[in-house]
Protein backbone atom coordinates (compact mmCIF):
# COMPACT_ATOMS: atom_id res chain seq x y z
CA UNK A 1 0.00 0.00 0.00
CA UNK A 2 2.58 2.88 1.28
CA UNK A 3 4.45 1.50 -2.29
CA UNK A 4 1.57 2.52 -4.35
CA UNK A 5 1.11 5.57 -2.91
CA UNK A 6 5.14 6.45 -3.30
CA UNK A 7 4.26 5.55 -6.88
CA UNK A 8 1.12 7.29 -7.16
CA UNK A 9 2.83 10.30 -6.04
CA UNK A 10 6.24 9.99 -8.66
CA UNK A 11 4.15 9.22 -11.79
CA UNK A 12 5.00 12.60 -13.37
CA UNK A 13 8.58 12.80 -13.10
CA UNK A 14 8.72 9.03 -14.34
CA UNK A 15 6.17 10.07 -17.16
CA UNK A 16 8.83 12.85 -17.95
CA UNK A 17 11.67 10.64 -17.71
CA UNK A 18 9.97 8.19 -20.50
CA UNK A 19 9.07 11.25 -22.53
CA UNK A 20 12.71 12.25 -23.00
CA UNK A 21 13.68 8.90 -23.95
CA UNK A 22 11.37 8.51 -25.99
CA UNK A 23 12.05 11.35 -27.55
CA UNK A 24 15.82 10.51 -27.44
CA UNK A 25 14.88 7.39 -29.79
CA UNK A 26 12.48 8.92 -32.43
CA UNK A 27 15.08 11.49 -32.72
CA UNK A 28 17.90 9.50 -33.32
CA UNK A 29 16.07 6.91 -35.40
CA UNK A 30 15.07 9.85 -37.55
CA UNK A 31 18.09 11.91 -38.20
CA UNK A 32 20.22 9.00 -38.31
CA UNK A 33 18.33 5.95 -38.89
CA UNK A 34 19.54 3.47 -36.28
CA UNK A 35 17.41 0.56 -34.72
CA UNK A 36 15.32 0.78 -31.59
CA UNK A 37 17.74 -0.62 -29.38
CA UNK A 38 20.93 2.03 -30.53
CA UNK A 39 18.16 4.40 -30.72
CA UNK A 40 17.91 3.77 -26.86
CA UNK A 41 21.43 2.86 -26.14
CA UNK A 42 22.74 5.99 -27.92
CA UNK A 43 20.34 8.59 -26.15
CA UNK A 44 21.36 6.91 -22.69
CA UNK A 45 25.07 8.23 -23.28
CA UNK A 46 24.30 11.34 -24.47
CA UNK A 47 22.41 11.82 -21.55
CA UNK A 48 24.03 10.74 -18.98
CA UNK A 49 27.30 12.50 -20.94
CA UNK A 50 29.03 9.29 -20.74
CA UNK A 51 29.90 9.64 -24.52
CA UNK A 52 31.83 6.12 -25.32
CA UNK A 53 32.55 7.11 -28.77
CA UNK A 54 31.60 4.08 -30.50
CA UNK A 55 28.30 5.86 -31.49
CA UNK A 56 28.79 8.96 -32.86
CA UNK A 57 26.17 11.59 -35.16
CA UNK A 58 27.28 11.67 -39.53
CA UNK A 59 25.57 14.59 -40.32
CA UNK A 60 24.84 18.22 -39.39
CA UNK A 61 20.62 17.43 -38.39
CA UNK A 62 21.50 14.82 -35.68
CA UNK A 63 24.92 16.50 -34.49
CA UNK A 64 21.66 19.72 -34.09
CA UNK A 65 19.73 17.05 -32.23
CA UNK A 66 22.12 15.23 -30.16
CA UNK A 67 23.25 18.97 -28.46
CA UNK A 68 19.92 20.06 -27.70
CA UNK A 69 19.38 16.71 -25.74
CA UNK A 70 22.49 16.94 -23.97
CA UNK A 71 21.78 20.41 -23.46
CA UNK A 72 17.99 20.46 -22.50
CA UNK A 73 18.14 17.20 -20.32
CA UNK A 74 20.59 18.23 -17.82
CA UNK A 75 18.32 20.26 -16.14
CA UNK A 76 15.35 18.15 -16.68
CA UNK A 77 17.39 15.04 -14.92
CA UNK A 78 18.24 16.39 -12.13
CA UNK A 79 14.92 18.23 -11.60
CA UNK A 80 13.33 14.35 -11.59
CA UNK A 81 15.73 12.86 -9.65
CA UNK A 82 15.32 15.81 -6.81
CA UNK A 83 11.93 15.43 -7.32
CA UNK A 84 11.68 11.38 -6.65
CA UNK A 85 14.25 12.13 -3.49
CA UNK A 86 11.91 14.49 -1.97
CA UNK A 87 8.70 12.87 -2.65
CA UNK A 88 10.05 9.77 -0.99
CA UNK A 89 11.41 11.38 1.88
CA UNK A 90 7.86 12.88 2.07
CA UNK A 91 6.15 9.60 1.90
CA UNK A 92 8.53 8.23 4.59
CA UNK A 93 8.32 10.81 6.97
CA UNK A 94 3.96 10.69 6.91
CA UNK A 95 4.87 6.90 7.56
CA UNK A 96 6.82 8.07 10.65
CA UNK A 97 3.83 10.14 11.88
CA UNK A 98 1.14 7.50 10.48
CA UNK A 99 -0.68 10.08 8.42
CA UNK A 100 -1.43 6.67 6.05
CA UNK A 101 -3.56 5.83 8.97
CA UNK A 102 -4.27 2.29 9.86
CA UNK A 103 -6.22 -1.16 8.81
CA UNK A 104 -6.47 -2.86 12.67
CA UNK A 105 -9.49 -4.78 13.45
CA UNK A 106 -10.58 -5.35 16.80
CA UNK A 107 -8.07 -3.56 18.01
CA UNK A 108 -7.82 -0.46 21.02
CA UNK A 109 -7.14 2.60 21.29
CA UNK A 110 -5.15 5.01 23.27
CA UNK A 111 -5.20 8.27 23.38
CA UNK A 112 -2.55 10.28 25.16
CA UNK A 113 0.79 9.09 26.17
CA UNK A 114 1.23 9.43 30.01
CA UNK A 115 2.53 7.23 32.74
CA UNK A 116 -1.54 5.94 32.91
CA UNK A 117 -1.30 5.55 28.84
CA UNK A 118 1.93 3.54 29.16
CA UNK A 119 0.99 1.17 31.65
CA UNK A 120 -1.93 -0.08 29.62
CA UNK A 121 -0.21 0.02 26.78
CA UNK A 122 2.10 -2.74 28.53
CA UNK A 123 -0.80 -4.37 29.74
CA UNK A 124 -2.33 -4.49 26.09
CA UNK A 125 0.57 -6.25 24.58
CA UNK A 126 1.32 -8.54 27.21
CA UNK A 127 -2.10 -10.14 25.71
CA UNK A 128 -1.55 -9.77 22.60
CA UNK A 129 -4.11 -7.05 21.67
CA UNK A 130 -3.18 -4.75 18.57
CA UNK A 131 -3.16 -0.92 19.37
CA UNK A 132 -3.23 2.01 17.65
CA UNK A 133 -1.82 5.46 19.75
CA UNK A 134 -2.39 8.83 19.11
CA UNK A 135 -0.26 12.02 20.58
CA UNK A 136 -0.57 15.31 20.33
CA UNK A 137 3.37 15.81 20.46
CA UNK A 138 5.70 14.81 17.71
CA UNK A 139 8.39 14.44 19.76
CA UNK A 140 6.64 11.22 21.85
CA UNK A 141 6.23 9.01 18.83
CA UNK A 142 10.41 8.34 18.71
CA UNK A 143 9.60 7.47 22.61
CA UNK A 144 6.60 5.69 21.98
CA UNK A 145 8.10 3.48 19.21
CA UNK A 146 11.20 2.80 21.55
CA UNK A 147 9.23 1.70 24.76
CA UNK A 148 7.42 -0.51 22.61
CA UNK A 149 10.23 -1.94 21.25
CA UNK A 150 12.44 -2.16 24.80
CA UNK A 151 8.91 -3.50 26.41
CA UNK A 152 8.13 -6.24 23.71
CA UNK A 153 11.84 -7.33 23.83
CA UNK A 154 12.00 -7.31 27.65
CA UNK A 155 8.81 -9.66 27.39
CA UNK A 156 10.22 -12.51 25.16
CA UNK A 157 12.33 -13.84 27.64
CA UNK A 158 9.97 -14.53 29.71
CA UNK A 159 8.11 -17.48 29.15
CA UNK A 160 5.19 -17.20 30.99
CA UNK A 161 4.19 -14.12 28.53
CA UNK A 162 5.89 -15.02 25.58
CA UNK A 163 2.97 -17.57 23.84
CA UNK A 164 0.66 -14.43 23.72
CA UNK A 165 2.93 -11.71 23.10
CA UNK A 166 2.29 -9.13 20.58
CA UNK A 167 4.27 -8.44 17.85
CA UNK A 168 6.08 -4.64 17.10
CA UNK A 169 3.66 -4.70 13.83
CA UNK A 170 0.51 -4.98 16.18
CA UNK A 171 1.15 -1.14 17.31
CA UNK A 172 0.25 1.56 15.24
CA UNK A 173 1.48 5.23 16.71
CA UNK A 174 0.58 8.53 15.38
CA UNK A 175 0.60 11.93 15.65
CA UNK A 176 -2.58 13.82 15.82
CA UNK A 177 -5.54 16.02 17.93
CA UNK A 178 -7.38 13.31 19.42
CA UNK A 179 -10.25 15.62 20.31
CA UNK A 180 -11.17 15.63 16.38
CA UNK A 181 -13.03 13.58 14.08
CA UNK A 182 -10.60 13.87 11.42
CA UNK A 183 -7.75 12.68 13.31
CA UNK A 184 -9.72 9.70 14.97
CA UNK A 185 -10.06 8.24 11.22
CA UNK A 186 -6.82 7.53 11.05
CA UNK A 187 -7.36 4.95 13.60
CA UNK A 188 -9.73 3.21 11.76
CA UNK A 189 -12.04 4.28 14.20
CA UNK A 190 -15.16 2.15 12.87
CA UNK A 191 -13.16 -1.28 13.27
CA UNK A 192 -12.19 -0.90 16.79
CA UNK A 193 -13.60 -2.30 19.50
CA UNK A 194 -11.99 -0.69 22.62
CA UNK A 195 -11.02 3.36 23.51
CA UNK A 196 -8.38 4.31 26.75
CA UNK A 197 -8.40 8.00 26.81
CA UNK A 198 -5.60 9.11 28.88
CA UNK A 199 -3.93 12.47 28.35
CA UNK A 200 -3.05 14.50 30.92
CA UNK A 201 -6.06 17.42 30.50
CA UNK A 202 -9.24 16.56 31.99
CA UNK A 203 -11.47 18.75 29.55
CA UNK A 204 -9.68 17.37 26.51
CA UNK A 205 -10.49 13.83 27.81
CA UNK A 206 -13.81 14.41 28.31
CA UNK A 207 -14.56 16.12 24.39
CA UNK A 208 -12.15 13.03 23.22
CA UNK A 209 -15.27 10.57 25.09
CA UNK A 210 -18.25 13.23 23.46
CA UNK A 211 -16.70 12.59 20.40
CA UNK A 212 -15.82 8.83 20.08
CA UNK A 213 -19.06 8.09 21.16
CA UNK A 214 -20.30 10.03 18.80
CA UNK A 215 -18.70 8.63 15.43
CA UNK A 216 -18.56 5.19 17.44
CA UNK A 217 -21.04 4.27 19.39
CA UNK A 218 -20.43 0.71 19.41
CA UNK A 219 -16.52 1.54 21.17
CA UNK A 220 -16.29 0.83 24.61
CA UNK A 221 -14.46 3.63 26.20
CA UNK A 222 -12.69 4.00 29.24
CA UNK A 223 -11.55 7.17 30.43
CA UNK A 224 -8.83 8.37 32.83
CA UNK A 225 -9.65 11.74 34.53
CA UNK A 226 -8.49 13.25 37.57
CA UNK A 227 -11.28 15.08 38.70
CA UNK A 228 -14.16 12.59 40.73
CA UNK A 229 -16.62 14.78 39.38
CA UNK A 230 -16.21 14.25 35.60
CA UNK A 231 -17.65 10.85 36.56
CA UNK A 232 -21.34 10.82 35.97
CA UNK A 233 -21.21 13.27 32.96
CA UNK A 234 -18.97 10.53 31.42
CA UNK A 235 -21.07 7.98 32.67
CA UNK A 236 -24.63 9.67 31.49
CA UNK A 237 -22.38 10.28 27.74
CA UNK A 238 -22.26 6.21 27.85
CA UNK A 239 -18.62 5.81 28.74
CA UNK A 240 -18.06 2.23 29.61
CA UNK A 241 -15.39 3.13 32.64
CA UNK A 242 -14.29 6.04 34.62
CA UNK A 243 -11.09 5.96 36.46
CA UNK A 244 -9.54 8.09 38.48
CA UNK A 245 -5.77 7.44 38.92
CA UNK A 246 -5.69 9.98 42.44
CA UNK A 247 -9.03 8.10 43.59
CA UNK A 248 -7.62 4.59 43.04
CA UNK A 249 -4.27 5.98 44.13
CA UNK A 250 -5.44 6.65 47.11
CA UNK A 251 -7.32 3.82 48.48
CA UNK A 252 -4.27 1.25 47.39
CA UNK A 253 -2.58 3.63 49.43
CA UNK A 254 -5.22 3.13 52.72
CA UNK A 255 -5.24 -0.11 52.02
CA UNK A 256 -1.34 -0.82 52.27
CA UNK A 257 -1.41 0.96 55.45
CA UNK A 258 -4.28 -1.40 57.03
CA UNK A 259 -4.19 -4.57 55.48
CA UNK A 260 -0.99 -4.57 53.12
CA UNK A 261 -1.23 -8.17 51.95
CA UNK A 262 -4.98 -7.24 50.47
CA UNK A 263 -3.31 -4.29 48.79
CA UNK A 264 -0.21 -6.24 47.45
CA UNK A 265 -2.99 -9.31 45.74
CA UNK A 266 -5.06 -6.31 43.99
CA UNK A 267 -1.75 -5.14 42.62
CA UNK A 268 -0.56 -8.31 41.00
CA UNK A 269 -3.81 -8.90 39.95
CA UNK A 270 -4.14 -6.59 37.86
CA UNK A 271 -0.69 -6.87 36.01
CA UNK A 272 -0.74 -9.67 33.21
CA UNK A 273 3.82 -10.11 34.83
CA UNK A 274 2.48 -11.62 37.87
CA UNK A 275 2.23 -15.23 38.28
CA UNK A 276 -1.51 -15.14 38.93
CA UNK A 277 -3.81 -13.63 36.62
CA UNK A 278 -8.08 -12.49 36.70
CA UNK A 279 -9.96 -13.43 33.50
CA UNK A 280 -13.51 -12.92 32.54
CA UNK A 281 -14.71 -15.79 30.14
CA UNK A 282 -18.44 -15.44 28.17
CA UNK A 283 -20.97 -17.90 29.05
CA UNK A 284 -21.44 -18.65 25.29
CA UNK A 285 -21.16 -21.95 23.35
CA UNK A 286 -18.91 -23.79 23.47
CA UNK A 287 -18.26 -22.81 26.74
CA UNK A 288 -18.97 -26.22 28.92
CA UNK A 289 -20.08 -23.99 32.22
CA UNK A 290 -23.27 -22.85 30.54
CA UNK A 291 -26.29 -24.23 32.62
CA UNK A 292 -24.23 -25.26 35.25
CA UNK A 293 -24.50 -23.84 39.10
CA UNK A 294 -22.01 -22.56 40.04
CA UNK A 295 -20.79 -24.55 42.98
CA UNK A 296 -20.76 -27.85 40.35
CA UNK A 297 -19.19 -25.08 37.88
CA UNK A 298 -16.27 -24.36 40.37
CA UNK A 299 -15.83 -27.67 41.30
CA UNK A 300 -15.53 -28.50 37.70
CA UNK A 301 -13.03 -25.83 36.82
CA UNK A 302 -10.85 -26.66 39.23
CA UNK A 303 -10.73 -30.14 38.47
CA UNK A 304 -10.09 -29.96 34.61
CA UNK A 305 -7.66 -27.20 35.17
CA UNK A 306 -6.86 -26.19 38.73
CA UNK A 307 -7.94 -22.75 38.27
CA UNK A 308 -10.70 -21.46 40.69
CA UNK A 309 -14.17 -19.98 40.10
CA UNK A 310 -14.62 -16.72 41.87
CA UNK A 311 -17.49 -14.84 40.56
CA UNK A 312 -19.65 -14.14 37.94
CA UNK A 313 -20.57 -10.78 35.91
CA UNK A 314 -24.29 -10.69 35.07
CA UNK A 315 -26.81 -8.43 33.39
CA UNK A 316 -28.86 -6.17 35.48
CA UNK A 317 -32.60 -6.97 34.46
CA UNK A 318 -34.97 -3.79 33.08
CA UNK A 319 -31.47 -1.60 32.48
CA UNK A 320 -33.00 -0.27 29.34
CA UNK A 321 -31.17 -2.01 26.75
CA UNK A 322 -27.69 -0.77 28.30
CA UNK A 323 -26.05 -4.34 28.95
CA UNK A 324 -24.91 -3.33 32.36
CA UNK A 325 -23.38 -5.91 34.11
CA UNK A 326 -23.27 -6.62 38.11
CA UNK A 327 -20.48 -8.17 39.21
CA UNK A 328 -20.62 -11.10 42.03
CA UNK A 329 -18.42 -12.80 43.85
CA UNK A 330 -18.81 -16.23 45.56
CA UNK A 331 -22.63 -15.77 44.34
CA UNK A 332 -25.01 -17.88 46.33
CA UNK A 333 -25.87 -21.50 46.42
CA UNK A 334 -27.99 -22.68 43.71
CA UNK A 335 -26.91 -19.67 41.28
CA UNK A 336 -27.09 -21.37 37.80
CA UNK A 337 -24.93 -20.05 34.85
CA UNK A 338 -26.88 -18.94 31.86
CA UNK A 339 -25.63 -17.62 28.67
CA UNK A 340 -24.84 -13.88 28.14
CA UNK A 341 -23.33 -14.06 31.54
CA UNK A 342 -19.40 -13.52 32.02
CA UNK A 343 -17.18 -16.22 34.73
CA UNK A 344 -14.41 -14.88 36.67
CA UNK A 345 -11.63 -16.84 37.04
CA UNK A 346 -8.36 -17.01 38.89
CA UNK A 347 -5.52 -19.23 37.06
CA UNK A 348 -1.39 -19.36 37.56
CA UNK A 349 0.30 -19.01 34.97
CA UNK A 350 0.69 -23.05 34.80
CA UNK A 351 -3.10 -23.22 34.40
CA UNK A 352 -3.83 -20.43 32.26
CA UNK A 353 -3.58 -22.43 28.98
CA UNK A 354 -5.17 -25.41 30.11
CA UNK A 355 -8.16 -23.00 30.98
CA UNK A 356 -8.32 -21.82 27.41
CA UNK A 357 -8.12 -24.97 26.03
CA UNK A 358 -10.75 -26.27 27.99
CA UNK A 359 -13.25 -23.66 28.31
CA UNK A 360 -12.56 -22.78 24.23
CA UNK A 361 -13.85 -19.50 24.28
CA UNK A 362 -10.95 -16.57 24.17
CA UNK A 363 -11.54 -14.26 27.47
CA UNK A 364 -12.55 -11.22 27.49
CA UNK A 365 -15.10 -9.07 25.65
CA UNK A 366 -16.27 -9.38 21.90
CA UNK A 367 -15.84 -6.32 19.73
CA UNK A 368 -19.45 -4.55 20.15
CA UNK A 369 -21.45 -3.02 17.52
CA UNK A 370 -24.60 -2.10 19.63
CA UNK A 371 -26.63 0.96 19.54
CA UNK A 372 -25.16 3.63 21.65
CA UNK A 373 -26.72 3.54 25.04
CA UNK A 374 -27.88 6.71 26.81
CA UNK A 375 -26.17 6.49 29.83
CA UNK A 376 -24.28 4.51 32.64
CA UNK A 377 -24.18 3.32 36.31
CA UNK A 378 -21.08 3.65 38.51
CA UNK A 379 -20.19 0.81 39.98
CA UNK A 380 -21.17 -1.52 37.31
CA UNK A 381 -19.35 -2.32 33.79
CA UNK A 382 -21.06 -1.44 30.79
CA UNK A 383 -20.07 -3.31 26.98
Amino acid sequence: MRLVKVLARIWKPIALIAGIFTVCVGGFIVTQGVSVFNGLYWGIITISTIGYGDIVPTNEVSKVFAIILALSTIGIIGYVVSAISSLALQAREEEMLGLDGTKFEGHVLVLGWTPVAQVALQELLQVGRKVAIMTRQQEQLTEIRTFVAHLLGSARENPDLKAHLSAESDVFVALGDYAQGAALKLLNLPKASEAIVASDDDARNVMTALILKELAPHLRVVVSVMREELRETLHAAGVTYVISPSELGGRMVAAAAIQPEIAQTFDDLTTTSYHYRMDEFPLTAPNPLVGLEFDAASDRVRAETGATLVGVARPRPRDGGKRIFDVVLSPPAGTRLEAGWYVLILSGADQIQKLRSWIRVPPGRPPSREPRSAGSTAGATQV
